[in-house]
């Protein structure tokens, strides 16, 4: 089931992205000559009008291709080509689609906090958070979104306040295995833990905070969304600038991202925690997906807007070989850090 929500929440995140672009090439006189649905090899297609639509065997994402986007081809009028268009439009095309993430984030966050969004409160039910990949509570029965009712250390029993933090310091100042009672859907069940590690390193690997379920209006969901859209926005910068300052100072920073498969095992804890909460975090995969794109990288929508900006500062066109062969590079980058942080991902599960 984790697979699937996982594949269902990229196609949405990625597809309403490829859409953005897709609608404002329609609108700008391009020819949209292919929308796909997934990565390829194709599957099954059908045509409308100028476009191919088709269903690819890889449904992990999506793509639109544009005529003239690598230059000027012979398959289409020079006048419906994405390289015969101003400047303006050809940027509008670039920047839609981060847009459309932005405004599907602000959508998500609203219907999430209009619903009723899961927020740690001083009042709320005593709830497993978050669980560490191959930490010993990975191995044992619990699962994101149980209700914890009770812990038992050596002699001390933890019934309330039951936190992160109550739960570290029990640990530490206890030896000897621990004990978890909890409700998973309604069904009460217990579990035995050993702790790895000594004194205040004794860990088992779970979050436990207090979750309460907090609903607005649809007014104050629509601004509570908007601003969670910034500050998640805001972080995202914030992230990245850490990952370039780690890099050249050596921190390890980058041991900390997840790859796809870290990602698949996130939004499986996000459903498990409840719908509104997975809404909320398709939300933020959106930003994301919104500011990855746009950073002037090569074969990121950022670094086309770059090439496309430049040209109209200079006014000239930059060969479409070496500006090829720069987003080439650039994509083969993106790959290898993809393939980076999946080797990450399964080493954290073992």
């Amino acid at each position: 089931m984790t697979i699937i929500i996982f594949i269902l929440v990229l196609l949405v995140t990625v597809i309403v992205h490829e859409w953005g672009h897709f609608f404002i090439a329609r609108k700008s006189g391009m020819t949209v000559e292919e929308f796909g649905f997934g990565i390829p090899p194709r599957i099954y297609s059908w045509k409308k009008g100028d476009t191919t639509y088709s269903i690819n065997a890889l449904p992990i994402g999506g793509f639109v291709k544009i005529a003239g986007e690598n230059g000027i081809e012979g398959t289409s009028p020079i006048e419906k080509q994405f390289e015969s268009k101003p400047w303006y439009l050809k940027s509008a095309v670039l920047v839609a689609g981060v847009v459309c993430n932005i405004l599907l984030a602000i959508v998500l966050f609203t219907a999430a906090y209009a619903i009723g969004m899961p927020v740690a409160s001083d009042h709320g039910t005593p709830t497993v958070v978050s669980i560490v990949a191959g930490s010993p509570s990975a191995k044992s029965a619990l699962t994101v979104g149980d209700t914890v009712t009770s812990i038992t250390a050596g002699q001390t029993v933890l019934t309330a306040p039951i936190t992160t933090k109550a739960l570290h310091n029990t640990i530490t100042s206890t030896t000897g295995d621990v004990t978890i009672a909890y409700t998973h859907f309604g069904k009460p069940g217990t579990t035995v833990i050993t702790p790895t590690g000594e004194g205040l390193t004794r860990v088992i690997g779970i979050a436990v905070e207090p979750v309460t379920q907090e609903r607005l209006s649809l007014w104050s969901a629509l601004k509570a969304a908007v601003s969670q859209t910034y500050t998640t926005a805001g972080e995202i910068f914030t992230t990245l600038a850490s990952l370039i300052r780690g890099i050249f100072h050596h921190n390890g920073t980058a041991a900390q991202l997840v790859g796809p498969v870290g990602l698949a095992q996130e939004v499986g804890s996000a459903a498990s925690i409840g719908f509104t909460y997975l809404l909320a975090f398709t939300a933020a995969i959106s930003v994301n997906l919104a500011v990855l794109n746009i950073m002037p990288f090569p074969a990121l929508d950022g670094g086309r807007l770059v090439v496309v900006l430049l040209e109209a500062i200079t006014r000239r066109k930059f060969s479409q070989n070496t500006v090829g062969i720069i987003h080439f590079i650039g994509f083969v980058v993106l790959l290898g850090l993809m393939l980076f942080l999946t080797v990450g991902d399964v080493r954290r599960l073992f």
